[in-house]
């Protein structure tokens, strides 16, 4: 209670008064059904280890959790997020200078996108497709049914989940696909038209940042080759042809920079505008008190939250799935998701599609380093170059990258087994909640 008293002002009165007592009455009972030695049945750590953490997080004098987004690619992971970013209110932390929380960074808050998007010319609303589910619209949407299929910033046939069901859609003799690319990436080879797109060497455009605080301005440096052209180009071209006379698609993609530059932001208050303009990245300024800011009717911490379907945080199970191995999708080395795969110099210093496995699991599967194996499940099935590893704990099999097609040992990528389920809240993606089985490939 000592560590809750410093966060008063913070935390409303009424959670701290009604419900803190429930909390400890809630930890004592969980604690008392099993022995310090015994294992936590929902996290397979010792009892004891668990304790260890929570003491040393409450005795701490200022702690601070970096979240990060893996967390949230679980079925549950809404939950899974919100519960640990309470944790912080109930140990007086975001009263404590360096204390606290960080779910993440970036700078989409920097610049207005509404005047970029600009929804305002939508003369009646429309679907919106969610991409992790985007085998279901083109295999099961109906009402009308996708016939077209616009391709920019993505390579939806490799990236996407449940790759079988992506592809049937995509193979559609009625989906009309126009794919704007640099590479003939997986998802271009079904496109009926496929556009040349410029690099970031040959256009205009203002960069935001995911993981930091900074903003850059970058100007061609080369002019385009042959004919491709930047994503603003085409938009305005399509607008021209569809009969939209706005001056806005008539703007040069700078015209449209130094609009958005214009804009007033706090973030931008007092930034080095020649540094931007030169081409320098640029930090923004937070405001000083951006701890206290929560975004709640009492402007205070709402642990408890009458307004949500689930007014307490508690635990949610994840999917459990049928399989033995829980399949994780690691980021490659050289790659980014399946970007900078066309690279033959990227692609020979990771030359096999692996999934990685303990040894024990191996051991009790008869499977060996080095060997060709089938990872399954009820969505499909990925051959991989097996890795024996003691890096990987047991009962999980780790697939890193994302693999084009062309390149793949079979046929399939890391994606065919992964869900389209989305999470508890906000349509996220399910990537890291998929168990698959492992057998040796007899061909």
């Amino acid at each position: 209670m000592m560590h809750l008293l410093v966060v008063e002002d913070l935390v409303d009165r009424d959670f701290l008064a009604a419900h803190v007592q429930g909390f400890e009455e809630l930890w004592r009972e969980v604690l008392s059904r099993f022995s310090p030695e015994k294992a936590s049945p929902l996290t397979g750590l010792p009892l004891e280890t668990i304790r260890e953490m929570a003491r040393a997080y409450g005795k701490s004098i200022a702690p601070f959790i970096r979240l990060g987004s893996g967390l949230s690619r679980y079925a549950n992971g809404a939950m899974t997020c919100r519960t640990i970013v309470c944790l912080p209110a109930l140990v007086g932390a975001w009263a404590k200078r360096g204390g606290g929380l960080l779910a993440s960074t970036a700078s989409s808050s920097a610049f207005s996108t509404k005047a970029v998007t600009r929804e305002d010319f939508m003369v009646h609303s429309t679907r919106i497709v969610n991409m992790n589910q985007l085998g279901r619209a083109l295999r099961q949407m109906d009402d009308p049914p996708v016939l077209s299929l616009y391709v920019y910033h993505a390579n939806p046939a490799a990236v996407t989940p449940d790759q079988n069901q992506v592809l049937k859609g995509l193979s559609r003799e009625d989906l009309f696909t126009v794919v704007h690319e640099r590479f003939m990436t997986d998802t271009a080879t079904f496109a009926d038209i496929v556009l040349p797109a410029t690099s970031s060497m040959e256009h205009s455009d203002l960069y935001r940042s995911y993981g930091t605080y900074c903003i850059q301005r970058a100007r061609p440096v080369i002019r385009p080759v042959g004919e491709s052209k930047s994503n603003w180009e085409v938009f305005g071209l399509l607008a021209e042809a569809m009969g939209f006379d706005d001056g806005f698609f008539r703007q040069s993609a700078d015209d449209l920079i130094e609009h958005l530059l214009s804009t007033p932001s706090p973030m931008r208050e007092g930034i080095d505008n020649d540094a931007l303009d030169s081409g320098k990245a640029v930090e923004l300024r937070l405001p000083t008190d951006h701890k206290t800011q929560f975004r709640t009717d009492s402007g205070k911490i709402q642990i408890l939250n009458p307004r949500e379907q689930e007014p307490l945080p508690r635990y949610i199970p994840s999917n459990e799935g049928t399989y033995p191995f829980r399949l994780m999708t690691a980021p490659a080395r050289y790659f980014l998701n399946s970007s900078f795969r066309e690279r033959d110099d990227l692609r020979a210093k990771d030359p096999a599609m692996l999934l990685q496995m303990n040894p024990s699991d191996a051991g009790r599967k008869g499977l060996q380093d080095g060997e060709r194996v089938s990872a399954v499940n009820d969505l499909g099935e990925v051959s991989f170059i097996l890795r024996v590893t003691s890096n990987v704990p047991e009962g999980i099999v780790v697939a890193e990258g994302i693999w084009w097609l062309t390149h793949c040992h079979g046929d399939r990528s890391v994606n065919t087994l992964t869900s389209q389920r989305l999470t508890d809240r906000g349509g996220g993606s399910t990537f890291y909640d998929n168990t698959v089985d492992v057998r040796k490939e007899l061909r």
